[in-house]
């Protein structure tokens, strides 16, 4: 059988192909004017400052231009100026985030001292790769616009290879089917597992990203006139760049209430998520241990080809993102069954508007809980 031939970096020729795509009269960096990197860190700096862009978005930035200083660290061009970079550049820095894994062995000075988890062990990514030149792509296109350059590299690349560098793809989505939520929820697992059970089951409930979800605690918690218990809060990934600050809130059923009386948010297993001990790892052996191994698809990008895992070795949080709105998703009439108005007419929502009341009763029928409430809110 013929195998497709893997589309590495070739690790020998970075620095050679580098000194190509510059002239020698660009390799020679003036010593008055501020380099690329300095000109990137200046960009996110500020963005930051100025809550363009929120702390998860600001981590990325910062990741980012590590992994190009070691990029132009190789390639011994360090000072390279902003304006020196061209698309040829910008391929070869392409191909690098991708496969930097090879030269990890090769450069051992460049990755001494760094965490376990910032070594790349194997090849990155496509969407990873894809989103950090989405970062660079912004970058370029807010210096054309200050005039600081005249035309961004990314422009001068041509259609498809833009589109090759910035395109995302997305596997075909997973969740948790009903059958398998109930299973999980009546399983006999071992003592130690029983705290991830409640922290997956509650963030499956509630559908927050992880980062919301560890921020939780009772202080989130309120019951509404109508005395149904519910958990506010605002989300970080777009709290500084969301046109409003409305508070999400997000009903408890009584299943998630209880684990939310019992442990008062009180959850050290989500504080790390990587790992062999982390949340993630957790979480796999939870839905080892409850027999939840469906084949689900993905995309092996080193194969180049779509394989099937078993659910429990690839899941992690957020797949309980992904069940609560799959669950929601499955019990709601879509906005436009009235037939008054076409698929995607925005005046349909002039129309109506869903309490906390009405989500509530959707979701008791989408995880199959009873309806309650609480008579006494004195205590809340």
């Amino acid at each position: 059988m013929l195998h497709k031939k893997e589309n590495h970096f070739p690790v020998e020729n970075l620095a050679g192909q580098m000194r190509s795509a510059l002239s020698a009269e660009k390799r020679r960096v003036s010593r008055d004017r501020h380099s690329m990197l300095w000109r990137f860190r200046k960009y996110y700096e500020d963005a930051y400052r100025d809550e363009i862009i929120g702390s998860s978005r600001y981590r990325h930035y910062v990741a980012l231009c590590r992994k190009m200083s070691r990029f132009l660290t190789l390639c011994g061009t360090e000072d390279m100026l902003t304006e020196d970079c061209s698309d040829e550049v910008l391929m070869l820095l392409r191909h690098f985030l991708f496969d930097e894994y090879r030269f990890v062995g090769s450069a051992p000075s460049l990755y001494a001292g760094l965490n376990p988890r910032e070594i790349p062990l194997r090849r990155r990514n496509g969407n990873t790769v894809a989103s950090e030149m989405k970062m660079l792509g912004a970058f370029f296109t807010e210096l054309e616009d200050r005039d600081e350059i005249q035309k961004s590299p990314f422009r001068k690349m041509g259609t498809e290879r833009r589109k090759a560098a910035m395109q995302m793809q997305y596997d075909k989505p997973y969740s948790l089917n009903e059958e398998e939520f109930e299973r999980l929820l009546n399983t006999d697992l071992p003592e130690d597992l029983l705290p991830t059970r409640a922290a997956f089951v509650l963030q499956c409930f509630l559908g927050c990203r992880i980062g919301d979800f560890r921020r939780l605690s009772m202080e989130n918690v309120a019951v509404s006139s109508e005395g149904i218990p519910y958990v506010h809060y605002l989300p970080q990934k777009t709290v500084k760049v969301s046109n409003n600050r409305e508070e999400i809130k997000t009903p408890l059923v009584k299943c998630a209430y209880d684990i939310v009386q019992q442990t008062g948010f009180d959850l050290p297993i989500v504080r790390y998520c990587s790992g062999s001990s982390g949340y993630n790892c957790k979480i796999r052996r939870l839905l080892a241990e409850a027999g939840i191994n469906r084949l689900v698809s993905i995309y092996d990008s080193t194969l180049q080809r779509m394989v099937y895992r078993p659910l429990c070795e690839v899941a992690g949080s957020k797949l309980c993102r992904k069940t609560f709105v799959d669950r929601m998703v499955k019990v709601q009439v879509n906005l436009y069954a009235s037939g008054l108005h076409k698929a995607g007419s925005k005046a349909v929502e002039h129309y109506t508007r869903m309490e906390l009341q009405d989500r509530f009763k959707l979701m008791c029928v989408a995880f199959g809980q009873q309806e309650y409430g609480i008579i006494d809110i004195s205590g809340w």
